[in-house]
């Protein structure tokens, strides 16, 4: 085993050699280390395996030391950004948004999956509880992911209350998992009777329990929600920040960066801009600025914008339902 794992050691990085080889190192802005953390949206080994290839890409890329780390919670990458630990955030929305509330940190780019900038969350429950309708979790234990997880936590709770339903009280017992993996497994080991992840993380262990989509079905899905972003804190130089972003999307291109990216969090790609149908922009509650709408472009029934802040109003919109304070939050 140990042979093994130094094999794919060596193999990843002859992998970053050969990508970085055509992407030329930014000059030097007087940052001699960057940190980049990303949340345990699944099993941390794998995201740490997957982060330290993008980071070793992106430091030959910048011509900076780039350390990879996976937190021990999605709120604690945001304290990590907000405390000058990190400095790049593999950020899901609502731990965005946070960190954007509590210290300015700004969105770069988000992720592409399916072709798609935005995704869905999932309530699913073992298939032999004789659970066939979200309205069957009533007095049944439910696991979330994180109380700052979008797909884990945020949107299935407001999903609920507009159903009619109060999250606090609606299930027996509720627990906070860890991870969306964590969540799926609980479900399908019988520890809770149904839980919310994003669509669809029974992919992600199905490797292990082959099993896992006869066991764990899915009962119903929330709202569109924007794509997880790539932020960046404001303590670095704008200059620097600039070319972090341009780096970001230049690995994102490349074979090896596509690989990693996939692995780390089954992405496709990155985006600094989003391409919207009418609909699209109706399904996920976007209202536009007078800013943003100067920035936008139509054409052919489609509206492309550059990513910014405006893009999750979404996340702020559910927290709001729920009555959740932001600016409390962000302390």
């Amino acid at each position: 085993m140990k042979r093994f794992q130094k094999i794919l050691v060596v193999l990843a990085a002859l992998a970053v050699a050969l990508t970085t080889v055509a992407l030329q190192p930014a000059a030097t802005t007087g940052q001699t280390k960057l940190t980049m953390v990303f949340v345990p949206s699944r099993e941390t080994d794998i995201v740490l395996f997957s982060g330290q290839q993008l980071g070793r890409m992106l430091s030959v890329a910048l011509g900076v030391p780039v350390e990879a780390v996976v937190s021990t919670s999605f709120t604690a990458a945001i304290e990590a950004m907000c405390a000058g630990r990190a400095d790049i955030g593999a950020l899901n929305p609502f731990s965005y948004v946070l960190a954007h509330e509590k210290c300015g940190v700004e969105v770069a780019a988000v992720s592409v999956r399916l072709g798609l900038p935005f995704y869905r969350a999932q309530i699913s429950a073992r298939a032999d509880a004789n659970i066939n309708k979200i309205e069957d979790l009533r007095g049944k234990r439910f696991a979330f992911v994180d109380p700052a997880s979008t797909s884990g936590y945020l949107f299935p709770a407001a999903m609920l209350k507009k159903m009619g339903y109060d999250p606090d009280r609606f299930f027996s017992q509720t627990v906070f998992a860890g991870s969306h993996p964590n969540v799926i497994l609980a479900i399908y080991r019988g520890q809770v009777d149904g839980g919310s992840t994003f669509e669809d993380a029974r992919t992600n262990v199905q490797a292990q329990f082959p099993d896992v989509m006869q066991k764990v079905k899915v009962l119903g899905y929330t709202n569109p929600i924007p794509n997880d972003t790539w932020s960046l804190s404001v303590k670095l130089n704008p200059a620097l920040r600039a070319k972090i972003k341009d780096r970001l999307l230049r690995i994102a291109a490349t074979p090896d960066g596509k690989e990693a990216l996939r692995n780390l969090y089954s992405i496709e790609g990155l985006t600094d801009k989003v391409e919207l149908t009418e609909a699209q922009v109706k399904e996920l509650g976007i209202r536009f600025d007078a800013e943003t709408r100067e920035r936008t472009f139509r054409t052919a029934g489609k509206v492309t914008i550059p990513i910014g802040d405006w893009y999750f109003q979404p996340i702020r919109d559910a927290a709001k339902y729920l009555g959740l304070d932001l600016t409390k939050l962000a302390r």
